[in-house]
Order: structure tokens, then sequence, then C-alpha cells
């Protein structure tokens, strides 16, 4: 066969080749622009319960290992606000300012949700991502809900009340072609741990 004929049966091979490298690279770095921005969403998620696990934990001493008591608890309970009336004054503490009533404590009861979400938490929160109670433990862009748990570790010969709320990399990716991409599909995108004594999600906060 003449070099110009097997040229010219090159020449297509190359551009189809061309053509398949290219869009691999495009389709993985499409896919790596999404996955970030689902990434961001399930760890803001992720944050927001942990938002209400804490204050959960403080009105009722331990955690909730079921979503149906965090949510009762963020729809129906009411948590103590204690505002200070009055200055202490440098030399004295609070406690001794109280026991002259040169202070007071004054106690009122708001609903959780408005507690556990008040303006400086929302303020603090990732602006895309609306803060929607309805969805509050459903993963993003699939039908399934984050697992939830709470127990006890030990640590240091002492019990440590913990929780974990998670889901899975190919629950955050439902409906993307995440095969062969750089994430393991089973492991977990979580906050807490029932191994031990944290309150930090493993996104590297």
């Amino acid at each position: 066969m003449k070099a110009k004929q097997i040229a010219l049966i090159l020449i297509p091979l190359n551009i189809i080749l061309a053509y398949f490298v290219y869009n691999s690279i495009n389709s993985e770095v499409e896919f790596q622009a999404v996955a970030k921005v689902r990434i961001a969403e399930n760890v803001q998620k992720l944050k927001d319960l942990r938002q209400v696990q804490i204050a959960y934990k403080k009105v009722n001493n331990t955690y909730a290992n079921n979503f149906e008591s965090l949510l009762d608890f963020l729809e129906n309970d009411s948590m103590a606000i204690v505002k200070a009336i009055g200055e202490t004054p440098d030399s004295l503490t609070d406690v001794q300012a109280l026991e002259l009533g040169i202070i007071s404590r004054d106690t009122a009861y708001v609903l959780a949700k408005e507690t556990v979400f008040d303006e400086a938490y929302l303020s603090s929160r990732n602006e895309d991502f609306a803060l929607d109670l309805a969805t509050l433990t459903n993963v993003p862009h699939s039908n399934e809900n984050y697992s939830v748990d709470a127990g006890m570790v030990e640590k240091g010969k002492v019990a440590v009340q913990v929780f974990e709320i998670s889901t899975t990399y190919g629950a955050v990716f439902t409906g993307l072609d995440a095969e062969n991409k750089s994430y393991e599909l089973d492991k977990s995108l979580k906050v807490g741990s029932m191994d031990e004594a944290s309150l930090n999600g493993n996104w590297g906060e």
C-alpha cells in the first residue's frame, strides 16, 4: 500500500482518536465542576444537621439517633434564652453582681428552629444553598436520606456521647457518570463520628 493511501487512512483515524481524547477530557472537567457544587451543597446540609444535633443535646442531654426525634425537636420544642439586664462592674464577677442585685437575668423561651438557626448562624452559611427545613434530611438530587446514628465511645476511660450523620459519594453524585472518576463512590461524606469524640466533618474542616 502506498504511503499516500496509508496517510489518507490515518488522517480520519487520528481525527476520531483526537475527538475521543478531547471528549474524555471535557467530560472529566465538566464532572469535576458539577461534583464540586454537589459536595459543597451536601457539606452545608451536614453542617445544618450538626447545628440541630448540638442544640438537641443541650436540651435533652443526648444526641438524637433518628431524624424523627431531631425534626420534632426542631419544629415543636423551645429553647431557653437568658438575657442579662444591667451591667456588671469591673470590680465584681457576674455571680457577685447577681447576688447584690446589680444585674438580673431574664429567661425567655423561643422555638428551637428560631434559636438553632439564628441570625449569627444564618450569616455564616453558604448563601448558594437555601435552608429548607422540609428537605433537611434529604440528600440533594437523590431519593435518599442521610444516615444518622448516636451512641457512646470511651475516651480516656470516660464515656463520651457521639453522633454521626453521613451519606455516600455515590448518593451525592446521583444522576452523574461518576464511574472511574477520582472518587470512591462507597466512601462516606459525613459529620461527626461513631468511633471518636468529634463534631468535625471529614471534608477537611
